[in-house]
């Protein structure tokens, strides 16, 4: 939906600048043009260009945000997306590419009043996603439920959509539902980590398929190795193989991302002490200050701690 928002809204760019070929040329390339350099730097042109409309330059701008945070600058892509909503508070293209960004950095109260107007703009299908996002990580599972079903009416494939009901309904208890979420999404985007880190630790915690869990596992590390849930799920499945030094990897690369996650501290410290590094045990003892049944989570997992 957003690029057939963009082709109307660059056809009436093209229109008012016509009698500037330079212009007409730059913003039809801030549409078209495949490398995301070449992107750029038409999109400034445009962005920049004072003879046109507010609305004309806030495409340029969310355009340009696009092509920043697909190549991966999401600063650059967040200040284009700010720029483009204080040009035109209604580009529903720069309203979800400002929520997407701040979702992923964790700022769930400023992402949420984006995507809510969003999806008042009709921009629903990743709107709704996103909402349903920060409700998962909020708590609201029965809400975040109703919202990726509002997602996945308007994009049936989604496989984040998917993923995140899947995540939500496992917190419900509905694990039968959760499980064919996730063979769902999967199915729609095997690379999709989410999906396979959240279908492994609900084959690890129902203790079933664990050749499947450990595919899952590391599926999902190769496609983000900064992926917490994949590299946990790998690292206590290692542990209940006594493959203690790649136990040890996975927990550090978890770590490294959440540097007191319990699960990751107790299950580092475990592989530490079975493979004679007695210094384990302050491993444990901390990530028992975070949790103190976090043993009891390990015995549940099948791992010997001792």
């Amino acid at each position: 939906m957003r690029k057939i928002w963009l082709v109307g809204a660059f056809a009436a760019l093209a229109l008012v600048a016509c009698e500037r070929a330079e212009v007409v040329d730059d913003s039809e390339r801030c549409l078209t043009a495949e490398e995301a350099e070449a992107k750029i730097e038409a999109c400034t042109v445009a962005a920049q260009n004072g003879s046109l409309t507010p609305q004309q330059r806030s495409v340029a701008f969310s355009t340009r945000g696009d092509a920043q945070e697909e190549s991966g600058d999401v600063t650059a892509a967040l200040r284009d997306y700010g720029s483009a909503i204080d040009l035109d508070g209604e580009n529903p293209a720069a309203l979800v590419g400002r929520a997407r960004i701040l979702l992923a950095s964790g700022q769930l109260d400023a992402a949420e009043p984006a995507a809510r107007r969003a999806i008042e703009l009709n921009q629903a299908g990743e709107a709704y996603q996103i909402l349903g996002q920060i409700q998962v990580r909020r708590g609201e599972f029965s809400e975040s439920i109703t919202s990726f079903n509002s997602a996945l009416s308007h994009e049936p494939r989604s496989a984040l959509a998917l993923a995140g009901r899947a995540r939500a309904k496992q917190r419900l208890n509905d694990l039968e539902g959760a499980a064919n979420d996730y063979d769902q999404a999967i199915r729609a985007d095997g690379n999709l980590a989410e999906a396979r880190a959240g279908r492994c630790w609900l084959d690890l915690n129902e203790k079933r398929e664990f050749d499947r869990a450990r595919q899952d596992a590391d599926a999902a590390v190769a496609a983000d190795p900064r992926n917490v849930e994949g590299q946990l799920c790998r690292g206590v499945l290692q542990l209940r193989d006594g493959q203690w030094a790649d136990a040890k990897t996975s927990f550090d690369a978890a770590l490294a991302v959440e540097s007191g996650n319990p699960i990751a501290l107790f299950g580092r410290g475990v592989a530490r002490r079975r493979s004679g590094d007695n210094a384990g045990t302050e491993d444990m003892n901390q990530a028992r200050d975070f949790d103190g049944h976090i043993g009891e989570q390990f015995d549940d997992f099948g791992v010997r701690t001792y």
